[in-house]
């Protein structure tokens, strides 16, 4: 069961729309999602969850509001009606992209599946590596790829420091909240809704990803990103071209993180046929670089990587992975950068 405790607000700080975060009475630090719970006021009396912070799970440290017993009526009210965090005490309505198509029972105006050729769409595993891949895109194109954030991490898009960084600096055009994901500046019902959503508003270049809050184990079924397969099946489908961010490391302390994860191995091995894996081409080419991909029946496009490390700087982003700076990851930045080359390619 989820562990709460009563706590006062000592000290509250506005930190964008839709976030606070707060110091509490007993020296303990939380954080509000203000759509939920409504603004917070030091002096307010809070019900927390604790449950994380207690089991030392990486939260950052931070309890989470889950009412404000002060003033206990939440947020502004929505005029969508497609229920996210559904079930949940917490669910709430949004405004989603599919529902501006044909309404259930209207049958003279159910639609063709839409297209999305000419779209390229690339998945990433982790969400630090997904920004950073959309920060060398802009660098080498000059415009932004949109980015679709999954329900496989955190729900609240708002929770994402490097989220909300690469929209205000400009290195993704916008961004999805997707499933039961919500709060980015545009809603879907599904992934592939949500890189529809994009390519109607002519964003062709795309990026699927979780939020923050990667959840992997060593069993090769039990981690997060373990969706981005069937996420690319949908996609291939629809017509668009999709690759694989190949998560891989030479910083990890864990072995088999080291290298080319097997997360990425797993989901490589899953995905359909003409997803693609880039693979760092050039001076950054080592021996047996793709040999893992044709092993598992795929196909390894070689591509010259893009500096990743120098858009970042040149963005003035700061991107941790696992708590490491990602420049220092040589081997990250080379395959990320082959992904980026991949993305930046005219379909």
């Amino acid at each position: 069961m989820p562990r709460f405790a009563r706590l006062r607000a000592t000290e509250v700080r506005d930190v964008r729309p839709g976030l606070q975060r707060m110091t509490l009475h007993d020296g303990s630090t939380a954080y509000a999602l203000t759509d939920l719970c409504g603004l917070i006021e030091a002096g307010d009396e809070l019900l927390v969850n604790v449950t994380a912070v207690e089991l030392g799970l990486g939260t950052g440290g931070a309890h989470v509001v889950h009412t404000n017993l002060s003033s206990p009526h939440g947020g502004a009210p929505s005029a969508g009606r497609v229920m996210k965090a559904r079930y949940l005490a917490e669910q709430l309505p949004v405004d989603a992209h599919e529902e501006a198509g044909p309404r259930s029972g209207d049958d003279e105006n159910l639609g063709e599946l839409p297209s999305l050729a000419g779209v390229r769409v690339v998945l990433c595993v982790l969400h630090s590596h997904a920004l950073a891949l959309a920060a060398a895109t802009h660098d080498v194109t000059g415009e932004a790829p949109g980015y679709v954030m999954t329900d496989g991490g955190a729900l609240p898009f708002v929770l994402s420091d490097l989220a909300a960084a690469c929209l205000e600096k400009g290195a993704i055009a916008t961004a999805v909240s997707a499933g039961q994901a919500f709060g980015a500046p545009m809603e879907a019902v599904t992934v592939a809704g949500g890189v529809a959503a994009l390519a109607s508003r002519r964003i062709n270049r795309v990026i699927v990803s979780s939020g923050p809050g990667h959840l992997g184990t060593a069993s090769p079924l039990g981690f997060s990103g373990l969706d981005l397969a069937g996420h690319a099946a949908v996609l291939d489908g629809l017509g668009a071209a999709t690759a694989l961010a190949a998560r891989a490391s030479s910083d990890d302390n864990r072995e088999r993180h080291r290298g080319v994860s097997h997360h990425t191995r797993t989901v490589v091995a899953l995905s359909p046929r003409r997803t693609v894996v880039p693979v760092p081409a050039g001076a950054a080419a080592a021996p047996g670089d793709a040999g893992w991909i044709t092993s598992l029946g795929e196909r390894a496009v070689w591509e010259e990587p893009v500096g990743v490390a120098d858009a970042l700087v040149r963005m003035n982003l700061q991107v941790t992975s696992m708590g490491r700076p990602l420049e220092r990851d040589s081997q990250a930045c080379r395959w990320l950068g082959a992904a980026a080359a991949w993305l930046a390619a005219e379909s």
